[in-house]
Formats: structure tokens, C-alpha cells, sequence
């Protein structure tokens, strides 16, 4: 049972099922319009010829040479008769038809297929005469399961009571196209199921490349890219997840590089931390028991910080996407804000302000990080001068802090906002990171550009 499900669940079973669906649909399409549209035309074909093989044998009033319409292929089982009713009301068949009034071997003397019932299907038909001169009175009754079309006028023959003209012709329903039909439908079916089978195999076999691929990455392999040579749609799904393997890849690697980086990042504080506080256990450092504790405490403090980025880049997406406490920023007061605060930090270093006024909304606590996660950077490389400028530029408050500093290679430009990037010292850091991914939430942009001397940081958020 479940192998049969399988294949049920295969391509090659999902298009021919499609096929087939669509066959079916067509073969009961014209079965309905067989029967509803057909056989409707038919009836009023057969009912029309009828009509005019009448009119023929009243206008020349003799009943007992053959019908020139009796060649037509919807007449070929017609009959007619004369019914004359005496004055008791008794009525009397008269057989004139092609069958008793033709010359034997005339292509008048056909046997009637109704023979054997004749004269009760005769008498049954007389039976819808109406008092009253009737002309073409038109009747489409069934008589034993038999559909019968019939006309009845009244005409002179005899001399005594009434008589009457009664053509006649049996419906028969002619299902060769319906069968016809139905088996062409078969045969479409299974020229479908072939067909299936050789459009899924077509289209299934680079599926299957594509499906052994992901698993190769899903394991990690990332070295063998697939070649699918289709330039459809399957092509180019080849091509994306080529795509996706370089960049699964590249970060693979950014990952092993930033895991090594902080391993060893973390772990130097940490032995730093642990030597000194053993020489104080066992009483024998170089300096005053103050120095060695202040060491302790500052590089306590470095890894409290990296642990801090780490922890805080790591819930950011989820902070921004649930934070629902923007308001108004007045950027001007907060660059102020800030830059006082770093003013202190280095008086070595020149700081050249020009703030213009600029509104923007956010939340205020997450832009003031993308800005001082900036000016730690620059504070760090800077020689002797950092310029802040605030200005608008369009739809954009445009925020630039430039640093003497020295220029950053080439090589590393494009990827110093990235979550893993190791600088030129061999640390890592987190703080350009963190500072891309606040800005790209608010729909901003950040930029670095390298200038003759020193580097420059542009940041626009949306006014």
C-alpha cells in the first residue's frame, strides 16, 4: 500500500493523472453536447424531412407510388398509411405505403422493421386523431420504449367517413459518435499515460540532480557546484542554489573564522584575568596588589563588553522587530549628546562639529547605538581630528563622521559590516554589524569611503 502511494505521489503519476482529468472532462463534454445539442438537431433534421415527405404525398394525393424522399438516409424506416373513420366512429387501417402498394423488387418494397406490431402501432397512432379537419398535426410520442415522430392530415379517399394521411418514422438514436467517442478517449488515455511518463522523465531527472544536491549541502559539501544545462526554469533554479551554495559556503567560513576569533578573543582576557588573580592568591606579582587588580578590572570589563555585542547582535533582529516606541528624534541635540560624551574620552584628538537641525523617527535608544558604535570606530583609528557633520539630502537626514586615521585595505572594504570581520589588529568586532543592521531596519543606508587621507562613515536615515 505504501508503494502504491509512492507512485501515486510520483511526477509521472501527477501528470498523467492531469492528462486524463483533462481527457475526461472533453469526453463528457461531447457526451453532454451528444446528447443535449446532437441529438436535438437530429430530432428536428428527421422532424423537417418528415414534414416535407408529407406535404409531398398530400400535394400529389397518391399513395401508392413509392416516395422520392423515402432515399433520404433520416427517412429510411418511414411509413405512412390511411386511417378512414365510418360514421360509428370506427376506425380502419389502410395499408397504401411502400411496403403493400410498391411492385415487388421496387426499391419501394422494404419491410417495415415494426412488422410484427404494425397494426397495434398503427391503431395506436390513429388514436391522437381529433375531431375536425387536421393538417399536419405534428405528434412525438414513445409507444414501447420506441420514440415515434408522426404527422396526421386530413385527406379525400373513399366515399364514405373521414380518412386521414399518417406519415410516420421511429427515432433511433445513433451512438456511433458517442462510441466513437468513448474510444477515442480510451486511446487518448493511454497515449496520455506514455506521454507522462516521457515529459516526467524529461523534467525529473534534473529534479533529481537538484535533490541529491541539497542533500550534498545539507551536508556541508559545498565543493562541486551542480550543472544543469536546461535554460528554463529548472536552469535557473540551478543557478540560484549555486548561488545559495557560495554564500552558504562563504558563511560557513566566516563562521569557522569568527568562532576561532573569539575563541581565542575571549580567551585571552580570561588568562590575563586568571594569572594575575593566582600571583595574588600566592603573593608573587611585580607590581602593588592595586595594579594587578586594576588589570583585572579593566580586562574584566573588555570581555564584559565583547560578551555584551554579542549578546545584544544576537537578539537585535528580534528587539527591532518588536519595538513599538518610535517617536520624533531631534538629531541635532542628539549628535551633541553624544559627541560630548566621546569628547572626554581622548582630548588629544580635535573634534569639528557641523550640525543642522533634522527630524527623524525611530527609537532613539538604537540610533544613539548605530551612531556611538561609529565614533568608537573612528576613536579608535583617529590621529588627531574627527569631523561630525549633520545635514539633509532629499528625503535623507545624512550623518557623516570622518577620521585621519589610516585607510582600510581594499580587501576588506566591502566587509567590514559583516557579522564576522577581523580587522587588520586580528580582532574581532561587532559594533559595524550591529550599527548596519539598526539602520537597514529603518530603511536606511551606510556607506565608508576611503579619502586621500583618513576615512570617512555616511550614514542617511529617512527624514
Amino acid at each position: 500500500m505504501k508503494k502504491f502511494n509512492y507512485k501515486f505521489k510520483s511526477l509521472t503519476m501527477r501528470i498523467w493523472t492531469t492528462f486524463t482529468a483533462i481527457i475526461l472532462i472533453i469526453i463528457f463534454s461531447i457526451s453532454i453536447f451528444y446528447l443535449v445539442a446532437f441529438r436535438t438537431i437530429t430530432e428536428k433534421g428527421i422532424t423537417q424531412d418528415l414534414k416535407v415527405s408529407h406535404a409531398y404525398l398530400l400535394k400529389t394525393n397518391n399513395f401508392t407510388q413509392p416516395n422520392r424522399y423515402d432515399g433520404i438516409k433520416t427517412l429510411k424506416d418511414n411509413d405512412y398509411y390511411i386511417v378512414t373513420v365510418d360514421k360509428n366512429n370506427k376506425a380502419e387501417i389502410i395499408n397504401v405505403n411502400k411496403a403493400h402498394g410498391a411492385p415487388p423488387g421496387s426499391p419501394g418494397n422494404v419491410k417495415s422493421p415494426f412488422r410484427l406490431n404494425e397494426k397495434n402501432i398503427k391503431m395506436w397512432m390513429a388514436g391522437y386523431i381529433t375531431p375536425g379537419t387536421l393538417y399536419e398535426k405534428k405528434v412525438k410520442e414513445s409507444y414501447n420504449n420506441t420514440k415515434f415522430i408522426f404527422f396526421i392530415s386530413s385527406i379525400k379517399y373513399g366515399t364514405s367517413g373521414r380518412s386521414y394521411l399518417i406519415s410516420y418514422v421511429p427515432e433511433k438514436q445513433d451512438s456511433v459518435l458517442l462510441y466513437t467517442m468513448l474510444g477515442i478517449g480510451v486511446l487518448f488515455i493511454a497515449i496520455g499515460f506514455l506521454c507522462a511518463k516521457l515529459v516526467a522523465t524529461y523534467i525529473s531527472k534534473p529534479l533529481k540532480e537538484l535533490e541529491n544536491y541539497t542533500i550534498r549541502i545539507s551536508h556541508k559539501d559545498w565543493e562541486e557546484p551542480i550543472n544543469v544545462k536546461n535554460e528554463d526554469e529548472i536552469g535557473r533554479l540551478a543557478n540560484s542554489m549555486n548561488m545559495m551554495r557560495k554564500e552558504l559556503k562563504r558563511g560557513d567560513e566566516e563562521e569557522k573564522l569568527f568562532l576561532q576569533s573569539i575563541s581565542h578573543d575571549l580567551k585571552t582576557p580570561i588568562m590575563v584575568i586568571m594569572s594575575h588573580a593566582e600571583a595574588i592568591i600566592d603573593g608573587v606579582y611585580v607590581e602593588s596588589v592595586e595594579q594587578n587588580a586594576q588589570i583585572i578590572r579593566d580586562e574584566a570589563l573588555r570581555l564584559e563588553k565583547k560578551v555584551k555585542q554579542m549578546l545584544y547582535l544576537n537578539t537585535l533582529d528580534y528587539v527591532l522587530e518588536n519595538n513599538f516606541e518610535n517617536i520624533e528624534i531631534n538629531m541635532q541635540r542628539l549628535l551633541y549628546h553624544i559627541t560630548n560624551r566621546f569628547e572626554v574620552v581622548n582630548s588629544n584628538i580635535q573634534w569639528d562639529l557641523n550640525i543642522e537641525e533634522a527630524i527623524i523617527t525611530g527609537n532613539a535608544d538604537k540610533v544613539q547605538v548605530s551612531i556611538e558604535n561609529i565614533l568608537d570606530n573612528s576613536l579608535r583609528y583617529a590621529k588627531e581630528k574627527i569631523c561630525v557633520t549633520l545635514k539633509k539630502e532629499g528625503i535623507f537626514a545624512v550623518v557623516e563622521i570622518y577620521n585621519d586615521g589610516p585607510n582600510i585595505p581594499e580587501e576588506h572594504l566591502s566587509h567590514i559590516f559583516d557579522n564576522f570581520y577581523k580587522d587588520k589588529t586580528g580582532k574581532f568586532g561587532l559594533g559595524l554589524a550591529i550599527c548596519k543592521k539598526i539602520i537597514n531596519y529603518y530603511n536606511g543606508e551606510i556607506e565608508v569611503t576611503n579619502r586621500d587621507v583618513g576615512v570617512s562613515f555616511s550614514i542617511k536615515y529617512p527624514l
